[in-house]
Protein backbone atom coordinates (compact mmCIF):
# COMPACT_ATOMS: atom_id res chain seq x y z
CA UNK A 1 0.00 0.00 0.00
CA UNK A 2 2.41 2.69 -1.53
CA UNK A 3 0.95 6.01 -0.97
CA UNK A 4 1.66 9.00 -3.56
CA UNK A 5 5.15 9.87 -3.03
CA UNK A 6 6.11 13.00 -1.51
CA UNK A 7 7.71 15.60 -3.77
CA UNK A 8 11.54 16.30 -3.41
CA UNK A 9 11.61 19.88 -1.88
CA UNK A 10 15.38 20.27 -3.05
CA UNK A 11 14.37 19.28 -7.23
CA UNK A 12 11.59 22.17 -6.53
CA UNK A 13 14.45 24.79 -4.91
CA UNK A 14 16.98 23.55 -7.94
CA UNK A 15 13.88 24.04 -10.57
CA UNK A 16 13.19 27.46 -8.93
CA UNK A 17 17.10 28.50 -9.20
CA UNK A 18 17.49 27.53 -12.74
CA UNK A 19 14.52 29.54 -14.16
CA UNK A 20 16.16 32.66 -11.55
CA UNK A 21 19.22 32.09 -13.67
CA UNK A 22 17.71 32.09 -16.87
CA UNK A 23 15.46 35.39 -16.13
CA UNK A 24 18.67 37.23 -14.55
CA UNK A 25 20.98 35.94 -17.51
CA UNK A 26 18.48 37.46 -20.36
CA UNK A 27 17.72 40.55 -17.97
CA UNK A 28 21.97 41.24 -17.44
CA UNK A 29 22.26 40.37 -21.16
CA UNK A 30 19.68 43.33 -22.37
CA UNK A 31 20.80 45.63 -20.52
CA UNK A 32 24.59 45.70 -20.97
CA UNK A 33 23.95 45.56 -24.79
CA UNK A 34 22.12 48.73 -24.31
CA UNK A 35 23.59 52.48 -24.63
CA UNK A 36 22.65 53.34 -21.73
CA UNK A 37 24.61 50.69 -20.15
CA UNK A 38 28.03 51.74 -21.57
CA UNK A 39 27.34 55.43 -20.56
CA UNK A 40 26.79 54.37 -17.01
CA UNK A 41 30.40 52.16 -16.81
CA UNK A 42 32.05 54.50 -18.60
CA UNK A 43 31.35 57.46 -16.22
CA UNK A 44 31.92 54.86 -12.85
CA UNK A 45 35.03 54.32 -14.28
CA UNK A 46 36.05 58.08 -15.15
CA UNK A 47 34.53 58.87 -12.14
CA UNK A 48 36.95 56.02 -9.91
CA UNK A 49 40.01 57.36 -11.79
CA UNK A 50 38.80 61.05 -10.77
CA UNK A 51 38.74 59.85 -7.31
CA UNK A 52 41.84 57.92 -7.52
CA UNK A 53 44.01 61.46 -8.41
CA UNK A 54 42.00 63.34 -5.78
CA UNK A 55 43.19 61.14 -3.34
CA UNK A 56 46.55 60.81 -4.55
CA UNK A 57 46.86 64.50 -4.21
CA UNK A 58 45.51 64.76 -0.99
CA UNK A 59 48.04 62.03 0.09
CA UNK A 60 50.84 63.73 -1.18
CA UNK A 61 49.62 66.98 0.15
CA UNK A 62 49.49 65.12 3.88
CA UNK A 63 53.26 63.94 3.26
CA UNK A 64 54.29 66.99 2.44
CA UNK A 65 53.19 68.78 4.75
CA UNK A 66 54.52 65.64 7.79
CA UNK A 67 57.98 66.51 5.63
CA UNK A 68 57.80 62.76 4.57
CA UNK A 69 58.55 61.12 1.30
CA UNK A 70 56.15 59.86 -0.80
CA UNK A 71 56.11 56.39 -2.41
CA UNK A 72 57.30 57.56 -6.06
CA UNK A 73 60.38 59.74 -4.07
CA UNK A 74 61.31 56.70 -1.91
CA UNK A 75 61.43 54.69 -5.49
CA UNK A 76 63.77 57.10 -6.86
CA UNK A 77 65.89 57.39 -4.28
CA UNK A 78 66.41 53.28 -4.30
CA UNK A 79 67.11 53.57 -7.90
CA UNK A 80 69.60 56.29 -7.71
CA UNK A 81 71.32 54.43 -4.64
CA UNK A 82 71.55 51.17 -6.75
CA UNK A 83 73.33 53.25 -9.46
CA UNK A 84 75.33 54.65 -6.49
CA UNK A 85 76.38 50.76 -5.62
CA UNK A 86 77.54 49.82 -8.65
CA UNK A 87 79.69 52.45 -9.71
CA UNK A 88 81.38 52.07 -6.09
CA UNK A 89 81.78 48.13 -6.84
CA UNK A 90 83.25 48.83 -10.19
CA UNK A 91 85.53 51.54 -8.78
CA UNK A 92 86.53 48.70 -6.07
CA UNK A 93 87.46 46.25 -8.65
CA UNK A 94 89.12 48.86 -10.66
CA UNK A 95 91.47 49.37 -7.83
CA UNK A 96 91.89 45.85 -7.01
CA UNK A 97 92.72 44.96 -10.81
CA UNK A 98 95.17 47.84 -10.06
CA UNK A 99 96.89 46.82 -6.68
CA UNK A 100 96.93 43.19 -8.54
CA UNK A 101 94.58 42.05 -5.93
CA UNK A 102 91.62 39.89 -6.15
CA UNK A 103 88.18 41.61 -7.78
CA UNK A 104 86.18 41.08 -4.85
CA UNK A 105 87.10 42.28 -1.84
CA UNK A 106 87.93 40.20 1.14
CA UNK A 107 84.48 40.20 3.27
CA UNK A 108 84.08 38.27 6.36
CA UNK A 109 81.85 35.24 6.39
CA UNK A 110 78.74 34.94 8.99
CA UNK A 111 79.14 32.95 11.72
CA UNK A 112 77.76 28.96 11.63
CA UNK A 113 76.20 29.31 14.94
CA UNK A 114 73.38 26.44 14.61
CA UNK A 115 74.35 22.78 15.08
CA UNK A 116 72.86 20.15 13.97
CA UNK A 117 70.75 18.14 16.18
CA UNK A 118 72.00 15.36 18.30
CA UNK A 119 70.84 11.74 16.92
CA UNK A 120 69.13 9.55 19.61
CA UNK A 121 70.53 6.49 18.31
CA UNK A 122 72.43 5.33 21.01
CA UNK A 123 72.73 1.92 20.59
Amino acid sequence: MAGPTPTDPAALFREMLGQWEAMANEFGGNLMKSGEFTRVMHGANAANMKFKEARAEMMDRALDAANMPTKAEVGDLSARLHRIEATVDRIEAMLAAQAGGSATPDRPKPKRTRKPPQSKATG
